[in-house]
């Protein structure tokens, strides 16, 4: 009975005295005093301002405190170990943060690089976001340097630019990295690592895969410092890489952004003789698509036009071949095409086909041939493969054969090429 009775009272009861419990804790907040650390000074009656604690000093300019320690922020694990450094008296402190980087610097002049990088830390730890940070941050990618560890440079580096993208460093960051990006592509070469397998030996080596990293450090060098003296360096460097590799797509790529966003580099010119093998090496004959082609064969004209004066004989000679190996191509693509509609009757296009062969191509040995196949089907008629006309003319009367679409696209282009009104920009 006694039992029953508790069981109504206590849902009137317990957010009474949840409620007592709240005021109390409320009323009580303000009457709790901090507890006293064994590390904390107990010395009673002193005044503040005597006490001799580095972290007494934190007043700067440079720091401000961060809204972001409140709400959930205030769980992360940076904003613990921050507010878990201040109260151990490790938190932001200024002068003891110049101290450190002044000795670190004197150990760096004295090229005691392990014991530099304490400092340097030390630096980091103590005064973050701030000029002497920018300044220590770059100090530890020399000491990383200095000891060989360029992998550990090169990313320091990186996290510099990062975190300072105006950073003043950032010429000698990509003279640093350009240097690193060299080193590691020539040990490739000497001495290649298969991808998977680890270099736990040499430590200027990065763990996995040397001329990925050694690419990457030149990709570094290009969008860190864009308008820098080597960005056009390193973009060449890339692509050059890749085209000895045989990865003429990449190289294409890498070519085509120097071209486009450097074109006042020294590299030009190379760019675009070296770009025009890529394409032509790219290229993977006529049963496949010709774009490439196309490609290669504007820019050859457009080096012809606009390098007249500085190449050489053989240079010139060698464009003016290469230029005749994209006509021959080109028509061998029409003649493929020709004799394809040719063989399947379909005349119409068939015609269009070898008059571009005759008209584009008249120096290709095609040419003559495709002269006469044109008199040969002269006046023919296209045969009719659609067993039911009338009921695909009913079903879908929009519908167009591929090879008539095909032939459009063409003559289309052919009118395009030869427009003189200048409404249109000629393809060739």
């Amino acid at each position: 009975m006694n039992h029953s009775n508790n069981l109504r009272i206590w849902p009137i009861v317990f957010p009474l005295f949840i409620g007592f419990f709240v005021t109390l804790l409320a009323s009580g907040c303000a009457t709790l005093s901090k507890p006293t650390w064994p590390w904390s000074d107990t010395t009673a009656g002193q005044d503040k301002s005597d006490v001799d604690d580095e972290s007494s000093s934190v007043i700067s300019s440079e720091f401000t405190p961060s809204d972001e320690d409140f709400g959930w922020n205030a769980l992360k694990g940076e904003t613990i170990n921050r507010r878990f450094k201040k109260m151990v008296g490790r938190g932001p402190n200024e002068s003891v943060a110049n101290d450190a980087l002044a000795e670190g610097d004197d150990l760096f002049v004295q090229k005691e690089y392990k014991s530099a990088l304490k400092q340097y830390y030390r630096v980091i730890d103590r005064w973050p976001d701030s000029a002497i940070e920018e300044d220590a941050m770059w100090q530890i990618g020399e000491c990383l340097f200095f000891t060989d560890q360029y992998p550990k440079a090169e990313d320091q580096y990186d996290s510099l630019v990062k975190k300072y993208p105006n950073t003043r460093y950032l010429d000698r960051i990509a003279k640093r990295q350009f240097v690193i990006a060299q080193y590691w592509l020539a040990l490739d070469e000497k001495k290649h690592v298969p991808l998977l397998i680890p270099n736990l030996i040499n430590r200027s080596r990065p763990l996995f895969d040397t001329r990925g990293r050694a690419l990457k450090a030149y990709e570094h060098v290009q969008l860190n410092d864009p308008r820098g003296s080597l960005a056009d360096d390193s973009l060449m460097a890339q692509a050059n890489a890749h085209f000895l590799e045989k990865e003429w797509l990449d190289a294409d790529y890498f070519y085509s952004v120097l071209r486009a966003e450097y074109p006042d580099s020294e590299f030009l010119m190379p760019a675009h003789l070296f770009a025009l093998q890529a394409k032509l090496r790219a290229y993977q004959g006529p049963a496949y698509e010709g774009g490439m082609l196309d490609e290669a064969e504007i820019l050859a004209d457009q080096i012809l036009v606009q390098f007249p004066n500085q190449l050489g004989s053989d240079e010139e000679e060698r464009v003016v071949r290469t230029r005749a190996e994209i006509a021959a191509q080109q028509a061998l693509r029409h003649w493929k095409r020709a004799e394809f509609y040719a063989k399947g009757k379909h005349y119409t296009s068939a015609r269009i086909y070898y008059a571009l062969i005759a008209e584009d191509y008249p120096k290709t040995m095609l040419a003559q041939r495709a002269r006469k196949q044109l008199e040969g089907i002269a006046g023919l008629d296209d045969i009719n493969d659609n067993p039911f006309p009338t009921l695909t003319a009913f079903l879908n009367p929009d519908s167009l054969k591929e090879a008539e679409l095909d032939a459009m696209a063409e003559a289309d282009a052919v009118i395009a090429s030869q427009d003189s009104t200048g409404e249109s920009q000629p393809l060739r």
